[in-house]
């Protein structure tokens, strides 16, 4: 199954894991409490697993405008 990192702000595609270069340790599946996984990851079958992330864009508006980080979404 291929999984897609994509920034949960702007929809950016960040990277994709082929199923071959899979290793649930390398991402740190194991660390992610079932709540956690729930919020992050969006899973359909047949379909890529999506998993919800920030994009260095995102991160650097993020650090530049600390107060975005209460919000669960800045980008309209």
């Amino acid at each position: 199954m291929t999984l897609i990192y994509s920034c949960k702000h702007c929809g950016t595609e960040i990277g994709r894991l082929q199923p071959h270069m899979l290793n649930l340790d390398k991402i740190g599946w194991h660390v992610l409490s079932m709540e956690e996984k729930e919020k992050l990851i969006q899973y359909q079958p047949d379909q890529p697993m999506t998993i919800q992330s920030i994009c260095e864009n995102c991160q650097q508006l993020l650090d530049q405008h600390p107060q975005y980080h209460e919000l669960d979404y800045f980008i309209q």
